[in-house]
């Protein structure tokens, strides 16, 4: 997941129009954040369900072990290499995690007023105040100009530790064995652009709560390949010739987190898979934990080649948490059927996503808007943004809004729309944002060498002789103004008036000899001034000056 760069909005503040939207983008901040809080602490109690999961592994491999040193031995030494190796990466990828909120909080270890790494482990999103910073984290994980951060140090070390690990299994066999922690080739924004690397994709602009739970997401998937690699350590069994002392049941879900009208879909096998074998599975929703009895009223599915495949449709079903167990039943080689029984849950959510102009409220004509596209549970590479009229781009530092010129006169509305692709190419529609169109307001016109009450000499008007724009500095968005026409007040010995006219920003020899002649204290009165915008020529307030 990457980060979204956030203009600073100072001169914006003085704008009383924008303190309502101000106030909605922090609650629709606040709704964002607490996905993120939601969707990490999911990640931990996967992590800790897995962390007891492999644990188990290990204590069945050593059982194993003890029963049958001789024939286990060599499985046995190779499973502790694994464990030893996990737990110095994993040690390792949880000190960056500490270490960067450490970094963002600005969070005092050790001394007699600092706290120890192991209350640190206690923390959650919910207990750290600037889980929305990403200027901090941005410094500490991907580093500044002259130095690179410390995520940089993160590649090289999962790189080290899956090459580790997949060093167990016999080259011939790699090509099957998929477990993750890939840091190489491109990686692709929405739009198709690639970015830097995998440090820049991953936490380059990425607030503190996106950045924990990608490293809890690093975590999750180190401890699955971990378990993958013992459990490849302790297949080289039959069912009678077991290396445990029992066969536990697997459930492999896609994901836990299940937008509402998707499927929830895992497969559920046990660990030496049969392909001969065709098991069943029955479960029963609303069950935390099976019993048998439960068999009468459950639903049944036949597998095929030693695999059950499960689809729950979710398009009926509300957003919550949803739990269900079940056991899968498979024949031995004595003919016997045998089951082992399954729980597991996912949780099923409404499609979201939060758009928010990142400079103001409104959409200006004819220069680039920058926004900020965010889906709780989607990565930026699965987003689809489109829109009304003009077009969306992405670029190095978000998404920009553009091409809003001439052809948008006959609205005053921009709406955006965000969608998720899907794996298979469907697409959901997560939601969408109405943003206000209007013009740029209009520049101020001034002579260089003026000072604040509008006075001048003769010498700096001469020295300087055009009408230059300047939008006011309420308006953080740059936009070349030009003055192409105006007109100058000129006045005769009599007291009559006349005027000089310019068919550009530059003063006319004429209008020069006649300021040369001007006495102190004399207003010099530009008029009819037109200047060309975005969408064509306007005409603003005259400009008066007073010669000092």
């Amino acid at each position: 997941m990457a980060g979204y760069k956030e203009t600073p909005r100072q001169k914006m503040i003085a704008m009383l129009y924008l303190v309502l939207t101000a106030m909605l983008a922090l609650n629709v901040s606040k709704e964002i954040l607490e996905a993120f809080k939601v969707v990490n602490e999911s990640l931990v109690t996967t992590n800790e369900n897995f962390t007891a999961k492999v644990n188990g592994l290990y204590t069945e491999f050593e059982k194993q072990y003890n029963l049958n040193q001789e024939k286990v031995a060599p499985f046995w030494e190779k499973a502790q290499e694994v464990q030893k190796i996990s737990h110095n990466f994993i040690s390792y990828l949880e000190s960056v995690k500490y270490n960067t909120i450490i970094h963002t909080e600005g969070i005092q270890v050790g001394g007699e007023n600092g706290i120890t790494y192991d209350s640190l482990k206690k923390i959650t999103l919910r207990d750290i105040k600037n889980i929305d910073n990403f200027s901090k984290p941005t410094n500490y994980l991907v580093g500044i100009e002259t130095s690179k951060g410390k995520g940089y140090e993160l590649e090289e070390k999962i790189n080290k530790y899956r090459e580790d690990l997949l060093a167990f299994i016999p080259e011939d066999r790699r090509l099957y064995f998929n477990i993750g922690l890939n840091t190489q080739g491109k990686f692709i924004n929405a739009d198709g652009s690639m970015t830097k690397d995998w440090v820049y994709y991953n936490f380059y602009h990425t607030i503190l709560a996106a950045d924990i739970t990608i490293m809890n997401k690093i975590l999750a998937e180190a401890k699955n390949a971990e378990f993958d690699i013992v459990n490849y350590l302790s297949q080289d069994i039959s069912a009678k010739d077991f290396k445990f002392s029992k066969i536990e049941a697997k459930i492999l879900a896609n994901s836990s987190y299940v937008f509402r009208g998707d499927e929830y879909k895992a497969e559920i096998f046990v660990a030496a898979v049969d392909e001969l074998n065709n098991p069943t599975v029955e479960y029963r929703m609303g069950v935390a934990e099976w019993n048998d009895k439960f068999s009468a009223g459950s639903t049944k599915i036949i597998g095929d080649k030693g695999i059950v495949h499960l689809n729950l449709p979710t398009r009926n079903l509300s957003p919550k948490e949803y739990i269900f167990s079940g056991r899968i039943i498979i024949k031995a080689p004595t003919g016997e059927e045998q089951s082992y029984p399954f729980s597991n849950s996912f949780t099923v959510a409404e499609p979201s996503a939060n758009v928010s102009a990142t400079k103001m409220n409104v959409f200006y004509r004819g220069v680039d808007n920058p926004i900020r596209i965010s889906a709780a549970g989607i990565p930026d590479h699965r987003l689809d943004p489109r829109i009304t009229i003009g077009q969306i781009q992405s670029t190095n530092e978000g998404y920009v809004v553009n091409d809003l010129g001439r052809n948008t006169l006959t609205t005053n509305e921009v709406t955006i729309s965000i969608y998720a692709r899907g794996e298979n190419g469907s697409r959901t529609k997560l939601g969408e944002q109405l943003f206000r169109l209007k013009e740029l307001p209009d520049p101020g016109v001034l002579v260089r060498g003026m000072d604040e009450d509008s006075k001048i000499t003769k010498g700096q008007i001469l020295a300087n002789p055009y009408l230059i724009c300047q939008l006011p500095e309420y308006v953080n968005f740059k936009y070349p103004f030009v003055v192409n026409a105006f007109s100058l007040t000129a006045y005769k010995i009599n007291g009559e008036s006349y005027d000089l006219f310019s068919t550009g920003a530059k003063l006319t020899a004429e209008m020069e000899r006649y300021i040369e002649g001007a006495r102190r204290g004399a207003d010099i009165v530009f008029k009819n001034i037109k200047v060309k915008g975005p969408t064509g020529d306007r005409k603003i307030p005259a400009l008066v000056l007073t010669i000092r």
